[in-house]
C-alpha cells in the first residue's frame, strides 16, 4: 500500500487525525459487533453440540436396548420352537393313545366292583358248593376271564386317565406356547417403537450437523474478518501517533519562531539601552553576550521573555 502524503499545514493534519479517529471508531464498532456476534454464534454451536451429543448417548442407549430385546426375542423363539417340537411329540402321543382308547373304551365302561363281586360269588360258590368236574371246570374258567377283563377294564381306566392327563398337559403347553407368542409380540414392538425413535432422532442429527459446520464456518470467517480489522485498526492508530508527532514538531516549530522573534526584540532592546549608556541587569547580559536562544532557554530565559512579551 503506498503511504499517504505527508500534509504541509497543521490543518490537514488536524483533519486527517480527526478523520482517523472517526475511522478508528468506525471500525472498532464494527469489530466489536463482529466479537459480539462470533460470541453469540459460539454459545449457539456449544449448546448445538452438547444437544447432538444427548441425542447421540440418547441412540446409543436405545440401541443397546434394543440389542437385548432382539437376543430376548432370539430366545424366546428358540423356546418356542422346542415347546412346538414337544407339544408335536404330545399331539403325536395322543393321537395314539386316542386310537387305543376307542378300542378300550367300551371296557373302560365296564364296572369294575360288579366284575369283582361276581369273581367272589364264582370263588365263593366254588370252595362252599358240591360241583362236579364239570361244574368246577366252568367256574375256573369264567373266573379266569373274568380276570382277564378286570385287568383289560383296569388298564383301559388307566389310559383314558393317562389321556386325560396328557390332554391336560397339551393344553398347558399350548398356554405356553401362546404366552410365547405373547412376549415376543410385546418385544417385537417395543423394537419397532425403538426403530422409530432411532430414525427421529437420526433425522435430528441429520439437521443438527450441517447447522454446526456452518456456524463453525461463519465463526472461522468473523474470527478472521476481527483479525483483520485488528491489524486494520493498529495500522490507523501507528498512522494516527505519526500525525500527532508531526502536529507536536509543527507546533513546537512555530513555538520556537515566536521565542525567536521575542528574543530578536529583547536584544534590540538591550543593544539600545546600552548605547545610551544606561546600566544593564544581569538577565540583560546574559541576553546580550547569549549566541543561541537555547542557551536562554537552558536557563529559563524563554519563560520569561515570553511572559515579559506578555
Amino acid at each position: 500500500m503506498q503511504a499517504p502524503q505527508q500534509p504541509q499545514s497543521e490543518k490537514e493534519i488536524l483533519e486527517q487525525i480527526a478523520s482517523l479517529r472517526e475511522e478508528i471508531k468506525a471500525l472498532k464498532e464494527r469489530r466489536y459487533g463482529l466479537i459480539e456476534e462470533a460470541r453469540r454464534l459460539r454459545q449457539e454451536r456449544r449448546q448445538l453440540i452438547e444437544k447432538a451429543r444427548t441425542l447421540r448417548e440418547q441412540v446409543r442407549s436405545l440401541r443397546e436396548k434394543r440389542r437385548k430385546l432382539v437376543e430376548e426375542v432370539r430366545s424366546l423363539r428358540q423356546e418356542r420352537r422346542k415347546l412346538l417340537e414337544k407339544i408335536k411329540g404330545v399331539v403325536g402321543e395322543l393321537d395314539q393313545q386316542r386310537r387305543i382308547a376307542a378300542e378300550l373304551r367300551p371296557l373302560a365302561r365296564r364296572s369294575i366292583a360288579a366284575i369283582r363281586r361276581r369273581i367272589e360269588e364264582l370263588e365263593w360258590k366254588q370252595q362252599t358248593q358240591v360241583l362236579t368236574p364239570q361244574q368246577e371246570k366252568e367256574i375256573i374258567d369264567e373266573i379266569t376271564r373274568l380276570e382277564a377283563l378286570l385287568e383289560k377294564t383296569m388298564q383301559a381306566r388307566q389310559l383314558l386317565q393317562g389321556l386325560q392327563e396328557r390332554r391336560a398337559e397339551l393344553m398347558g403347553l399350548r398356554l405356553q406356547l401362546r404366552s410365547y407368542g405373547e412376549e415376543i409380540r410385546k418385544r417385537s414392538e417395543a423394537i419397532s417403537r425403538i426403530d422409530a425413535r432411532l430414525d427421529e432422532l437420526r433425522g435430528e442429527l441429520d439437521q443438527l450437523s450441517p447447522r454446526i459446520d456452518e456456524l463453525g464456518k461463519r465463526i472461522e470467517e468473523l474470527n478472521q474478518e476481527i483479525e483483520r480489522l485488528r491489524q486494520e485498526i493498529n495500522e490507523k492508530v501507528t498512522r494516527l501517533k505519526e500525525l500527532s508527532e508531526q502536529l507536536r514538531g509543527l507546533r513546537s516549530g512555530r513555538e520556537k519562531r515566536r521565542l525567536a522573534e521575542i528574543y530578536a526584540e529583547r536584544r534590540r532592546q538591550v543593544e539600545e539601552k546600552l548605547k545610551r549608556g544606561e546600566p544593564l541587569t544581569i538577565e540583560e547580559l546574559k541576553l546580550l553576550y547569549a549566541e543561541r536562544l537555547e542557551e536562554l532557554e537552558e536557563e529559563g530565559y524563554g519563560e520569561e521573555a515570553a511572559g515579559a512579551s506578555g
